[in-house]
């Protein structure tokens, strides 16, 4: 292996930005968002000039890189790539990926895509669905989720809001996005009624800020006879959040929490290293003091042939978290198709050491692991970037292979209800409930009854940069596990 020093961050990822709608039908309408024109590899079309010197560094860049950590490298006939002679970067990157990578992508603004993967961004703080009314083209948006101390929630907004207008215009197919990316907005509430979704004379006025997004939106402990249980909903795996966790379940552990719900429904990924602070916590206390596999990779066929000639050992491990560690046996975690990458390492690494009870519906499947990687020795291509599939993720065992196999199936089928949504942590919701039920083998509290309104969920992913990602910041340079990385 050459001795040329990249830049990265390691990542799992489930897609890149993406809105989806809800329909009053069985047709499958579906608005996909990207955040600026794309050709589809996630970069802008006109990044590129052709000819340039820049576009021909860029498509050596992308060669080069790929050639050598691409996950599915093999599936390209480098023998017949001709880098020099490509005029659009993003046209090029889209031709060398392989046919069932969703995830791989070019960006020519490196710095915001970072900030993104560090949980910064310009934003309102909500998170949200979308549907369309069967008689008309006019769209409506349901709040998922609200960040904490963000302008939706100090504006009001709540889980289960229902938005019918912007700026006292309908929300349409052209406008939609206003909601996510306008400076400042006025939204008309709706509120839902016996016969359908109807205006409020309430709206919400929010005014963008550039903050940190921080994922834990609601926890508490729930008392249900001798069980105490810890309900945690948790949205990203983000670095800035572990001291936040490590504090949330020490007090867990101070007041004897017996059972854990922790609900990952919409949690997309985020940092390897904050998934395996997470299991390390929850895990059996015997697991983390022998400091047990907690996940395996496997990375390209020259790589691994590299790795095991050098014995190079890219595992991860539990970690020492003993002092807030809940020593559980069995844990419970609701989980969506929304339950992405980095979520699903978590499911994935405890499973050999404890019974993982999975609620909800099957989650994203996808086990695979990218690196954003740029050329930092030409200044050129400064801010041109790459996220790249490089390897996949198993089990301690190596059975959990599931590329391309679906998502984590549930251990007990529950479909969410939109209407209406119950806040966080309240018994009513279909899918905590029903985990309460079989911790404490007592029926949970009645909901007011079953939704009379027929809208279809089609898709829920939510937009985010962190969405599907799982970012790895150990510092073995020799492993591309590193900031730093040795090729």
């Amino acid at each position: 292996m050459k001795t040329n020093y990249w830049k990265l961050l390691l990542l799992l990822c489930g897609g890149w930005w993406f809105v989806a709608l809800l329909s009053c039908s069985d047709e499958k309408d579906v608005i996909v968002y990207a955040p600026e024109e794309t050709d589809g590899t996630g970069g802008k079309t006109d990044g590129g000039k052709t000819g340039s010197t820049t576009t021909r560094k860029v498509n050596q860049f992308i060669a080069e890189y790929m050639k050598e950590l691409y996950l599915w490298t093999s599936s390209v006939d480098w023998q017949e790539i001709k880098p020099a002679d490509e005029s659009d970067p993003f046209v090029f990157f889209g031709k060398l990926i392989y046919s069932a990578d969703r995830w791989s992508m070019l960006t020519d603004d490196l710095q915001g895509v970072t900030n993104e993967f560090e949980g910064v961004s310009t934003t309102f703080g909500h998170v949200l669905i979308f549907g369309r009314f069967s008689n008309s083209d006019a769209l409506f948006a349901i709040v998922l989720y609200v960040y904490p101390d963000t302008p939706a929630e100090r504006a009001g907004v709540k889980r289960g809001d229902i938005f019918l207008t912007i700026n006292g215009e309908e929300i349409t197919e052209e406008n939609y996005i206003d909601l996510y990316y306008a400076p400042s907005l006025v939204v008309g509430r709706g509120i839902l009624t016996d016969q359908g979704i109807a205006f409020d004379d309430q709206a919400f006025s929010m005014k963008a800020e550039t903050l940190y997004e921080n994922p834990i939106i609601k926890d508490t402990v729930i008392v249900k006879g001798a069980h105490k249980i810890g309900y945690l909903c948790y949205t990203d795996y983000t670095m800035e959040s572990e001291n936040a966790l490590m504090a949330l379940f020490a007090r867990y552990k101070s007041q004897d929490v017996t059972d854990v719900v922790l609900d990952l429904r919409y949690n997309g990924g985020g940092f390897a290293q904050t998934s395996v602070l997470l299991g390390s916590i929850l895990a059996p206390a015997a697991v983390v003091q022998r400091k047990d596999v907690f996940l395996t990779q496997v990375r390209n066929n020259a790589w691994m042939e590299y790795l095991q000639k050098e014995k190079i050992d890219i595992n991860d491990y539990f970690t020492d978290t003993l002092s807030v560690n809940m020593d559980l046996k069995r844990i419970f975690v609701l989980t969506t198709e929304n339950t992405a990458s980095a979520s699903e390492s978590t499911l994935v690494g405890l499973d050999p050491y404890m019974d993982v009870v999975r609620i909800g519906t099957a989650t994203h499947g996808k086990y695979y692991g990218g690196g954003l990687f740029s050329d930092e020795g030409s200044k050129d291509i400064a801010n041109w970037g790459m996220y790249l599939m490089i390897y996949r993720f198993d089990n301690r065992n190596g059975t959990t292979a599931l590329a391309g196999a679906g998502g984590l199936a549930p251990d007990i089928e529950v479909e969410e209800d939109y209407f209406p949504l119950y806040p966080f942590g309240d018994e009513r919701d279909p899918l905590l409930g029903t985990a309460l039920e079989v911790i404490t083998g007592q029926p949970a509290q009645t909901r007011s009854g079953k939704s009379p309104h027929p809208y279809t969920i089609l898709q829920t992913e939510r937009r985010g940069v962190l969405v599907g990602k799982m970012i790895q910041t150990n510092t073995n340079r020799e492993t591309s596990h590193s900031l730093e990385m040795v090729r």
